[in-house]
């Protein structure tokens, strides 16, 4: 990890202005362990500007956001219009806009202008270095990436993910298929020989990235690794109270029991991109929670796996069918979920909802398995 630190740390020091880059829909890893780099970049006196699609959600607003956030990438290179004057110099330049034309008027010292003299290029992007975090490939990152290509191709990339389904697209890749998140990546990073730069408020946000992916350490898949990197955060005075006050604040008691259930139980099909859980009607018993509760938790699951697709809870609910809310990212699955089993579409979350003609979750969770089957193959095939 010592060589990967200091070509971490190199590659910023030669750079002058860095762009981060997180996915859409972004996970609360993903935007604290941008503000994390953000804070590292500007200690090391260079410009960095954080590019996020979404706006920040207001839960974070405990932690310090960079001072230059960007929604797309207008401006990022200039267009250049060069006249060799060794001839002929220019003593005025006037402009004007019209509806559909820009006009630039070049006065000669003498005489006229020889065409001849004029050069057009692109200049080079303003931004020298970029860092993505959590973004499995360019292509996922959609239109965005599409219309900025050259951007992608042409600016120096470090990858930053714990996804084993990260392409490896950077000119330096740093992927630990182990860690639980960017912000334990990062975390091991500034720990390896850099501790002296992490204050409070890195630490604060490097914790809040690691509680976050990990459910305050709740997930089953959480490591040991994880709880002593955050233990050696709030040796910096990372306030792990604090962080759940701000990003669990506003659910009851019952929707964390249940969303907690939902955690215990998840399911990840890496084939289909797909993450589900199946619910008891005792579980809904026992946390006092209710259906109506189940489109955040999908919300909150999605959050967590910022490279799925699919999204599903399974649940029994006192009724002889097995009753299901699915979230699809990509519309054309999500259609043909929709009228695969003659769905419902809830107004605020966008989940779809459905019933399977099987009581016991068991047989129910095979159907919708082998449908999502059908899809997928549906989807990659020429047809689609």
């Amino acid at each position: 990890m010592e060589s990967v630190n200091q070509d971490f740390f190199n590659f910023i020091d030669k750079s002058n202005h860095v762009l981060l880059v997180i996915p859409p829909n972004p996970s609360i890893d993903c935007i604290s362990s941008s503000f994390v780099l953000a804070q590292i970049i500007k200690k090391r006196k260079k410009e960095v500007t954080l590019f996020c699609r979404e706006s920040i959600p207001d839960k974070l607003s405990f932690l310090k956001k960079p001072e230059s956030i960007i929604k797309n990438f207008f401006g990022s290179r200039d267009f250049l219009l060069i006249f060799n004057t060794k001839k002929n110099k220019i003593i005025s330049i006037d402009t004007q806009e019209k509806e559909s034309e820009y006009i630039i008027k070049l006065t000669p010292e003498k005489g006229s202008i020889d065409p001849r003299d004029f050069s057009f290029i692109p200049a080079n992007f303003k931004y020298d270095l970029m860092i993505t975090l959590g973004v499995k490939s360019p292509e996922s990152l959609g239109e965005i990436y599409v219309e900025n290509n050259d951007l992608f191709f042409e600016v120096p990339k470090i990858n930053i993910d714990h996804s084993s389904s990260n392409e490896n697209y950077g000119q330096m890749n740093i992927i630990d298929l182990t860690a639980s998140s960017c912000a334990e990546i990062i975390t091991e990073l500034l720990i390896e020989n850099n501790e002296d730069e992490i204050d409070q408020e890195i630490a604060q946000s490097l914790l809040t990235g690691i509680v976050a992916s990990t459910e305050s350490f709740q997930k089953p898949t959480t490591s040991p690794k994880s709880m002593i990197l955050a233990a050696k955060l709030m040796k910096y005075k990372a306030n792990q109270a604090t962080i759940i006050r701000h990003l669990y604040k506003t659910k009851p008691l019952s929707f964390m029991k249940l969303w907690g259930k939902v955690m215990a139980r998840l399911n990840w099909n890496e084939e289909y991109q797909m993450a589900w859980s199946l619910i008891s009607g005792e579980d809904f018993v026992q946390s006092h929670a209710s259906e109506a509760d189940l489109p955040l938790i999908l919300e909150e699951v999605q959050k967590s796996f910022s490279q799925g697709q699919i999204f599903a809870i399974l649940y029994s609910y006192g009724t002889s069918r097995t009753k299901t809310q699915l979230i699809a990212v990509d519309p054309k699955i999500k259609q043909k979920i929709f009228n695969a089993f003659e769905a419902t579409l809830t107004e605020k979350n966008d989940v779809i909802c459905f019933e399977i003609e099987e009581q016991d979750l068991i047989k129910a969770e095979k159907k919708l398995l082998e449908k999502i089957k059908e899809v997928n193959e549906e989807r990659n095939s020429p047809s689609i």
